[in-house]
């Protein structure tokens, strides 16, 4: 556990260098900014924001014969997962460019640069009546599909997505989406078309897919909200995927349907958010029907799903945001955003994800993870996480492999 010790010992020295930035900032003549808010600028017409994200992973595993099974390491082992940058433009406050949004992110963790977003958005070009919000985005983002995967890992109790979300959220793809949100009701739907390599250029890939999602939303107390994704794919041959990872990408795969030839796949989805108080509950569920799979007429059906549950043990509290429907930042009671949470913000997390990959002609095993930890939020945007995970794989052929792993994680948002 020496690593996991280094990491907080090295947290710990964080509040003060932050405070000596804001001293800094202070005395400069640079514009202030605040840990967490980005860097901000002004061009004309135009203001840019610009903000880094930093996840170091440590994980120390007993896979027992998961290890081939997933592809995972058999020692202790460290990581940086993401190294990422998000620049955001939009027109300035009362110009006539307001409306319009660009965002474009990368992740730089290897030392190469990856485009993971890129598009373009248009606000409120629909309003009036019922429909308060409203916008138009075209490019490379994330399909509308699913609450856990609408929401930046950033903001999640967890250390990663669930099992069930990594295997059958559809990720990002390029295309166009529009959003109308009443006081209500969130309506996200959009074409897309898959694509391989960096944003632009890139590869067009074959596989066509329509996907929607209406959720409705309360008051942010209680049944916050509830709604149903749907995907409609085709797949145009053998790229339809299904891979799940599970606890942390250090754990690798525990089940992998591989390339899947069909002729077609519906993909759907269930979700639910309560909140109260200090206590957030999510669950989802998923199906995927496919059409003559591998060649085999019929079709297959999979499926999953997740419960997690969380509470802050001090007067900290889950944001939500109602325009994504999606979680937002923590609200951390008496922190300063450049830190100071104390014990207070700390945070007690518990999911259990199911995923099956056996269905008709695909046979690609079983999984079942639990995951139990404690976040330390030394400030809303820079979190200590201290994970363990049990799971347990069901492979198509052969007898059932347990494991377990103690996962750690440094996470920073400037």
């Amino acid at each position: 556990m020496k690593p996991l010790l280094q990491a907080l010992l090295c947290l710990s020295a964080l509040p003060s260098a932050e405070a000596a930035a804001q001293t800094s900032r202070e005395h400069s003549s640079l514009p202030p900014y605040a840990l967490g808010d980005g860097l901000r600028a002004n061009a004309g017409d135009l203001e840019a924001r610009l903000r880094l994200r930093l996840h170091g992973d440590l994980i120390r595993p007993s896979l027992g014969g998961l290890d081939e099974t997933a592809g995972a390491t058999s020692g202790d082992s460290a990581d940086i997962r993401r190294a990422r940058a998000l620049l955001d433009l939009r027109g300035a406050e009362g110009s006539t460019l307001r409306p319009l949004r660009v965002r474009a992110q990368v992740d730089f963790k290897d030392l190469e640069v990856r485009w993971l977003d890129l598009y373009a958005r248009y606000d409120d070009l629909f309003t009036g009546g019922a429909v308060i919000a409203s916008d138009l985005r075209a490019g490379t983002f994330r399909e509308p599909f699913g609450l856990e995967a609408m929401t930046s890992v950033s903001y999640l109790p967890f250390i990663e997505r669930s099992t069930a979300t990594n295997t059958f959220s559809p990720g990002r793809s390029r295309g166009g989406q529009a959003t109308l949100r009443s006081a209500n009701i969130l309506l996200q739907a959009g074409a897309f078309r898959r694509t391989d390599g960096r944003p632009f250029p890139d590869e067009v890939l074959d596989e066509r897919a329509i996907t929607a999602r209406a959720v409705w939303q309360g008051d942010g107390q209680g049944l916050t909200q509830a709604g149903a994704s749907i995907s409609l794919r085709d797949p145009e041959g053998d790229l339809l995927i299904f891979r799940g990872t599970t606890g942390s990408r250090l754990l690798g795969r525990v089940a992998d349907s591989g390339a899947i030839d069909a002729d077609r796949a519906v993909a759907g989805g269930l979700e639910a958010l309560l909140r109260q108080g200090p206590w957030t509950a999510q669950s989802e569920a998923f199906g995927v029907w496919i059409d003559d799979a591998n060649g085999v007429n019929g079709e297959s059906f999979l499926s999953g799903g997740y419960l997690s549950l969380s509470r802050f043990l001090g007067a900290g509290e889950t944001r939500w945001s109602r325009g994504r429907g999606a979680l937002g930042p923590p609200k951390i009671e008496g922190a300063r955003r450049s830190g100071g949470g104390g014990a207070q913000a700390l945070e007690a997390v518990a999911r259990l994800s199911y995923t099956d990959l056996i269905g008709g002609s695909v046979q690609a095993g079983r999984v079942l993870d639990l995951e139990t930890g404690l976040n330390f939020y030394v400030s809303s945007t820079t979190r200590l996480m201290l994970h363990w995970v049990g799971v347990s794989a069901e492979p198509p052929a052969g007898p059932r492999e347990n494991g377990w792993a103690v996962l750690g994680r440094l996470q920073i948002q400037i």
